[in-house]
């Protein structure tokens, strides 16, 4: 059974059981908007790193051992000394103690009253400076990760593996903590922390996600008022593919696919690939309501017609967007599957709602306007549901003046394509190579707060303490051994950390029990493991579980400063790399292995999977395509001529990245599997049309002049709704949507002239190809090729 068959069939069944099918899709949007609501923002480590990789599962490792999330607090004032603000700083203690999730709240005021308590027995705020000075020197190492200087400090609030739920109970708890503590007048207190910038992103992450919907439905109804003529309810396919997004909304809450940033993306973008599904179907049905008998007739001709069409190009389209399934970053493989289900979801609701639908609204005018020559009476409802002009032309080529610009413009196009074809054929290659070579001296950001808003408020906050605080980052290293005591293994973390220090123009220095226990012992690391133990039991027990897990994990910590942000992060791949070699050849005690982790760490993969695996992905995505249209073709030219008009536009990409300095981030990185999914539908559609033509007996030049000014019309509409779709990402808060948003409208123009000033020449030269034979063709290129270069020492000449 063929596939036009098939949908013939399709079209019966849907035209005799039109109630049934338009309930069905009614009842579909109730059972997806209760999906929907189960849809979470999320914003974490696994949102970009695999959870089955090595790196992130030594991570999760390092987190439950060591790294608590904390929410973080910093006291900015006269002195944080000040026993009045250490009362303060007790008091909310006491308040965040009690709320459910936390761990633990540490201060200064909490290691004063255990100090306190060591020297006096008394566990209490003394009530002067002098007392609290005087503690503080009994053990001045331990306070120096809270107390920054006189005007600074720190109380850290702890929670472990809760839900961010959780995380912003917590959160709020916390700043109300901070208005009832009763805190002097002159003190500053922000509350800061991944949780605040948690719980900041996702909310500006779905205030945009409204946006930019808003704003892509907004612009699509310009741009369909502008150039979707010819029809009724031109603004229809708006609704239908907006049906399309809700039921895209409802499967990914059912099937727990999470929003992250660059999810958001995927929704504008839906609207801009789907409304030309929609576009596509509701022309024909207009188009079949004039010239069949029937309205049954001219469902069916639609199905039959239009639907293997569209769902050629949509089998392409969600080929190209299977490569981002292979991504290593989570975030990607979301967004893929995002664009392969909502594309799916915008084809069907085009196909079966809004065929059926304006079967109903063109019996619904046609009652109406029945009943206006039966009574004599116009009445509003005739605006709203137009009459059929039977006899009036329904292609979307109809005559307008929009239309007659269009086309005009497409007829100099093709003329002036058509007499220069092999110079723009050699013109585009070289652009597309040097776009190539350009695309990859591009760097790339892995850094997410350069991604957020930087007027956000937590990142203000965050930004402000990092300022005052200085660089925070660390590289971690677990060091597993079969006892923690052990002078050998101390010493030998003592010796590598000094070693990196002086060696490493980015390591500041290195923590570990090492240097707290020189600290107990006059400056020396003891020789015997009973002297070490002695001095482990008297630390708190938050020392010890700071810095070793049981009796076989101790941990340490090398300061980086602010290496993340002062280096690229090829620069920071390269130290850890450094620091890893080091471990190998710095011989270790028996029986010990080390671990480089933390969070700095991660990124460095994920630089990996930006810069080599994005090419991976562009390379699978163009194969994939071009194996999807051999096997539709069953030629190889008709394979070729898409891909190859898609490949220049992708090397174009680069020159434009590289011209308006964007880098490549999670979101731009996709770009190459998006020119394919969004612009080979384009070449396909003029192909298609070009040996139609050809198959009625006209030249080859002919009839490719007569694809473009015939089927480039309709395009045009297409690729400008589609544009106009993809520009309201560029309006996104977020500089990784943004940046996306306007690199995609640039290159989805690149496309449509690609497709009607490169496609052209290029199919020209494959059916030269066909017709000649490869070594006419290629004589042929290489004397126009020698003519421009003659053409121009003449002029030179002149």
């Amino acid at each position: 059974m063929s596939l036009s068959s098939l949908f013939e069939k399709m079209g019966k069944f849907a035209d005799s059981n039109r109630w049934l099918v338009f309930i069905g899709f009614i009842v579909l949007i109730l059972v997806a908007v209760y999906g929907a609501t189960g849809i979470t923002m999320y914003s974490g480590m696994d949102t970009y790193i695999q959870k089955d990789s090595k790196m992130y599962q030594d991570l999760d490792q390092y987190t439950r051992m060591f790294s608590e999330e904390s929410i973080v607090i910093m006291v900015e004032g006269a002195n944080v000394r000040d026993p009045a603000l250490l009362k303060a700083s007790d008091r909310l203690e006491s308040m965040m103690e009690n709320v459910a999730g936390v761990n633990s709240v540490v201060s200064p005021a909490t290691i004063i009253k255990a100090t306190n308590e060591q020297v006096t027995g008394r566990s209490e705020i003394p009530s002067s400076i002098e007392e609290v000075e005087t503690l503080i020197s009994y053990n001045p190492g331990v306070y120096e990760q809270l107390i920054y200087d006189d005007t600074h400090s720190l109380i850290l609030i702890s929670y472990g593996n809760i839900s961010e739920e959780q995380k912003a109970d917590i959160l709020a708890a916390a700043k109300d903590a901070v208005n009832f503590a009763s805190f002097p007048p002159g003190y500053n207190l922000i509350v800061t922390g991944n949780a605040a910038l948690t719980g900041d992103m996702n909310v500006e992450m779905s205030g945009s996600m409204v946006i930019l919907l808003a704003l892509a439905v907004l612009l699509m109804v310009v741009a369909l008022g502008l150039v979707f003529k010819g029809v009724r309810w031109r603004l229809y396919p708006l609704v239908v593919v907006i049906f399309g997004l809700i039921y895209t909304f409802g499967f990914m809450g059912l099937a727990q696919i999470n929003m992250t940033m660059v999810s958001i993306a995927a929704f504008p973008i839906l609207i801009g690939l789907g409304i030309d599904y929609a576009i596509q179907f509701h022309n024909r049905m207009e188009e079949e309501l004039r010239r069949a008998d029937t309205r049954r007739e001219a469902v069916i001709s639609t199905f039959k017609y239009t639907g293997p069409a569209v769902l050629t190009a949509l089998f392409v389209t969600c080929i190209s967007f299977v490569s981002l399934l292979t991504s290593s970053i989570p975030m990607i493989q979301d967004f893929g599957k995002l664009l392969i289900i909502g594309c799916i979801g915008c084809y069907t609701a085009a196909l079966f709602f809004g065929t059926i639908s304006l079967y109903f609204m063109d019996k619904l005018s046609e009652r109406v306007h029945k009943k206006e020559e039966e009574t004599g009476k116009k009445s509003i409802f005739s605006r709203v549901f137009p009459a059929l002009d039977r006899h009036k032309v329904t292609e979307i080529e109809s005559a307008d003046s929009t239309s007659n610009i269009i086309t005009s413009t497409l007829n100099k196009v093709i003329d002036f394509t058509l007499r220069h074809k092999k110079t723009i054929f050699i013109v585009a290659v070289v652009t597309g190579v040097l776009g190539v070579y350009a695309d990859s001296t591009i760097p790339a950001e892995t850094d997410f707060k350069t991604y957020m808003p930087q007027d956000m408020p937590a990142l203000v906050d965050f930004y402000h303490m990092s300022t005052v605080m200085g660089g925070s980052d660390t590289i971690n290293i677990m060091v597993q051994t079969s006892d923690i005591a052990s002078p050998y293994v101390l010493k030998w973390m003592d010796e590598f950390g000094a070693y990196q220090t002086i060696n490493q123009d980015y390591v500041y220095g290195a923590d570990s029990l090492a240097n707290i226990v020189k600290d107990y012992n006059n400056g020396e690391i003891p020789d015997t493991r009973e002297e070490i133990q002695a001095i482990y039991d008297q630390l708190p027990d938050g020392t010890m579980e700071q810095y070793s897990y049981g009796n076989s994990m101790l941990l340490l910590n090398l300061d980086a400063g602010s290496a993340v942000s002062d280096l690229p992060m090829d620069g920071v791949k390269t130290l850890v790399a450094i620091i890893d070699e080091d471990l190998t050849w710095h011989q270790m005690p028996p029986g010990t292995t080390a671990t480089i982790t933390g969070a700095t760490v991660p990124y460095t993969e994920l630089l990996d999977s930006l810069l080599s695996g994005r090419v991976q992905q562009t390379l699978l995505g163009v194969f994939l395509v071009f194996a999807a249209l051999l096997l539709i073709y069953r030629d190889i030219y008709k394979a070729l001529g898409p891909v190859l008009t898609i490949a220049l536009v992708i090397g174009w990409s680069g020159l434009v990245m590289y011209a308006f300095n964007i880098v490549y981030t999670p979101m731009t990185a996709v770009m190459g599997c998006m020119i394919l999914g969004a612009g080979s539908e384009y070449s396909i559609l003029l192909m298609e049309r070009f040996y139609e033509e050809k198959g009625h007996g006209l030249p080859a030049t002919d009839a490719m002049r007569t694809a473009v000014t015939n089927t480039g019309i309709a395009l045009v509409v297409s690729g400008t709704t589609t544009i106009f779709g993809f520009l309201a990402l560029t309006a996104s808060a977020f500089g990784i949507i943004s940046s996306f948003g306007l690199v995609t409208v640039i290159n989805m123009l690149m496309t449509l002239l690609a497709s009607f000033v490169v496609f052209p020449p290029l199919m020209l030269t494959f059916d030269n190809l066909r017709e000649k034979g490869f070594k006419q063709t290629i004589g042929d290129l290489k004397d126009s090729l020698f003519s421009i270069f003659k053409t121009n020492k003449k002029t030179e000449m002149i």
